[in-house]
C-alpha cells in the first residue's frame, strides 16, 4: 500500500519547515495514489490532473501554518475536498462520464484485456450512479483508511461514516448487479 510512504514525523518537520526537497518527495510518493484516488472521484483522467495539482498546490500553501499528524489521511481530505468543490461548482447530480479505460493499465488478475475493459466499465458506471461523498467513502476505504480516518475526511462523526460506508457499499452492490439476473434472483430470495 502506498499511503505510508511518507507519514511520520520526520517527513512532516522537514516539509513544514519549507524544505522544497522534503515536499518533492511527499508529492513524489503521494502524487499517483492522489491521482488515481481523484481520477475514481470524477472519471476523468485530465480533470483529475488538474485536481491533484490543486490538491498539492494548496497543500504547499498550508503546510508551514498547519500542525499535521497524519499526512495522508490530510493530503487525501484536501483532495476529497476539491473533488467535492468541483462538484458544487458544476452543480453536477451525477458523475461525469468515465473513459473506458484507465491509465493504471492492464489488470493480470482478468483473464483478458477485454474482459478487464468490461469489468473496468462495469466499476465505474456503479461508481457513477453513487452520490460523491459515498463514491468518495467508498474509494477512501479502498484506499486503506480506517473508518475513523474516513470520518475525519468527510467531515463527519465515526458513526456516520460507518452508515454512509455501509450504504454506499449496499448501493454500490446494486447498481453493479442491476443488469444480473443471477444476482435479482438472490436478492429476492434474501441470500
Amino acid at each position: 500500500m502506498e499511503r505510508g510512504l511518507v507519514d511520520g514525523q520526520q517527513g512532516v518537520e522537514q516539509a513544514t519547515a519549507s524544505d522544497a526537497l522534503a515536499f518533492e518527495s511527499i508529492v513524489a510518493s503521494y502524487e499517483a495514489p492522489i491521482a488515481r484516488y481523484l481520477y475514481g472521484m470524477v472519471g476523468d483522467v485530465e480533470l483529475a490532473r488538474d485536481l491533484t495539482q490543486e490538491t498539492f498546490l494548496s497543500a504547499y500553501r498550508a503546510l508551514p501554518s498547519t500542525p499535521i499528524t497524519n499526512l495522508s489521511g490530510w493530503l487525501y481530505r484536501i483532495a476529497t475536498n476539491h473533488a467535492l468543490s468541483y462538484f458544487r461548482r458544476k452543480r453536477l447530480i451525477g458523475w461525469i462520464p468515465l473513459s473506458r479505460l484507465t491509465e493504471s493499465g492492464y489488470d493480470p488478475s482478468v483473464d483478458s484485456h477485454s474482459d478487464w475493459v468490461v469489468t473496468n466499465s462495469a466499476v465505474q458506471e456503479a461508481l457513477e450512479q453513487l452520490d460523491p461523498k459515498d463514491r468518495a467513502c467508498l474509494l477512501l476505504r479502498a484506499a486503506g483508511f480506517s473508518g475513523q480516518e474516513i470520518a475525519e475526511q468527510l467531515g463527519c462523526s465515526p458513526g456516520a461514516a460507518r452508515t454512509r460506508l455501509s450504504r454506499a457499499r449496499e448501493a454500490f452492490r446494486r447498481a453493479y448487479h442491476r443488469d444480473d439476473p443471477d444476482d435479482a434472483d438472490d436478492t429476492a430470495e434474501g441470500r
